[in-house]
This record gives C-alpha cells, structure tokens and sequence, in this order.
C-alpha cells in the first residue's frame, strides 16, 4: 500500500567504506542480507525480496567526512510482522550488538551502526488505520520501547535473516538547513510533508505514510563535500513515477539518481 509501485520512495543505498569484508559481513550475518553480487571492490545486497538494495563500495584513501556534514542518519529497514522484531532483537542481543529503541506511535523501532558508524534502523509498522492525523500531519513521538513484551511476541523459529517481505521503509538524512533543502524534496522529488512539528526536522511521504524521507540537522550543519571520494552515503537510488531517468544534487550535496535503468 505505501511502497508499491506508485509510490515516492527510496529503492537503494551505496555506501563507500573502508573495509568491504568486515562490513560485508556484519550485513550478512547481523543485519542478515543476501548477497546478490560481490567483487573485490562491491558488494551488492538486496532486501528481503523486494528488489531494494545496500551496495557497498570499496573506498580507498578516501576522505573522513565531519560528523557535522549532510549525509544518512540512517537507513531503516522495515520488517513485515512484530514477530519479526522481536526475533531480530533476539538475534542482534545473543551477539552482543548494541541496540537503542524507540516506539514511535505509528512504529516501533531498533537502532544500530555499523562497523563504520552508519546508522540503521529495523523497525516495524503499527496498523495505519489507527494512525492520528491531524491537519495532514501524522501524529509521532519517541517512548520507550518495552523490550520484554516485544520479545513475547517472538515466534519459536527465531531470526533467520532477513525475512522475504522486508525492504527499505525509509531513509532519514543529515541536511545542513531544512529550509533551503525543503523545496528540493517537495517539489523535486514530489513528496509531501507529514510531519512538520518535530524540532529541527521535517517528515515527508506520498501515500499518507508516516515517511519515505526525513530530514534534520540535529547534527549537521554543514552541506556534504566530494561525495563520491568521501566514507559513508554515496548514492541514493529513487522511485519517482512518471518521471525520466535522471541524477540530481540537492542542495545539501547529496546525489539522487532517479528511476535508475
């Protein structure tokens, strides 16, 4: 319903890294991709079944970007059940992986990094039909999660990767001025705002969901620099219906390529 194929959403990730082994296999066997295609320089994943993707690039003498520049706060990858959750968060505890949580009201939600501190996110839906709308803005906070009735809702096989229906839920981005990179998203892009009172931040989505794309400068203040000879977010690969195959910058510095071939 809100990621099919007339839909405003983000279809993949590449990200340069440092060491394409060790991060290749922290995506395989704690986040629990399937490898779809390596190479001494790639890695390509896919998630779940759903033709999303996680490429990592090899990066060599690449440069460190500042903490304060425009760049992921996290890709989020969404499951399709509690049950899966819960399993995962069984899973990432039995290996030791620090996880932060949060319950959003519309989902609930597990947070980690990566080797080289790329944030992600595993998180599943709450019913939409009991979201709260108000004005065109959906209701969200951040509570507590209450982890043990969460893994009473575990099923008995446990987590064995990534489950078939999972994919990209959404991607929630560093910019250096929410202002100046509103525009770009909404018109640009064709998304919509659905939450516009978080401080610092801004929410977006087509479909009525709670959001494909956010944005915030809770740590940023700066617009990203040499992308493509730069750690971290390289490229971020867009589904935008009835629109040309193109690339395009926003004006924080990030590269979209829009309805890739």
């Amino acid at each position: 319903m809100f990621h099919g194929s007339d839909a405003v959403l983000v279809k993949g990730i590449t990200l340069n890294v440092k060491d394409l082994e060790k991060m290749t296999v922290f995506y395989d066997s704690i986040i629990g991709l399937t490898v779809i295609n390596k190479t001494e320089n790639q890695t390509v994943f896919e998630i779940g079944q759903s033709g999303h993707t996680i490429t990592l690039n090899l990066l060599k003498e690449g440069r460190q970007p500042s903490m304060r520049e425009a760049g992921l706060f996290h890709i989020a990858l969404l499951l399709p059940t509690t049950a899966d959750l819960a399993d995962f968060l069984i899973h990432a505890s039995k290996l030791n992986v620090p996880l932060g949580a949060g319950d959003h009201i519309v989902s609930e939600a597990l947070y980690l990094n990566d080797p080289e501190g790329n944030g992600i996110e595993v998180y599943r839906d709450r019913d939409s039909r009991n979201w709260n709308w108000n004005d065109g803005n959906v209701q969200m906070d951040t509570h507590e999660v209450n982890a043990e009735a969460l893994i009473e809702q575990a099923s008995a096989e446990g987590w064995n990767g990534m489950p078939h229906g999972a994919k990209i839920g959404h991607l929630h981005l560093k910019t250096n001025d929410i202002d100046a990179s509103k525009s770009f998203y909404l018109n640009t892009l064709s998304l919509n705002p659905v939450v516009g009172n978080f401080p610092n931040a801004l929410f977006m989505s087509t479909k009525n969901y709670h959001h494909h794309i956010a944005i915030n400068t809770w740590q940023s203040n700066k617009p990203r620099e040499e992308s493509d000879n730069s750690y971290g977010l390289a490229n971020i690969m867009i589904q935008q219906p009835n629109v040309e195959t193109k690339v395009v910058t926003s004006p924080d510095g990030l590269r979209f390529e829009i309805n890739p071939a």
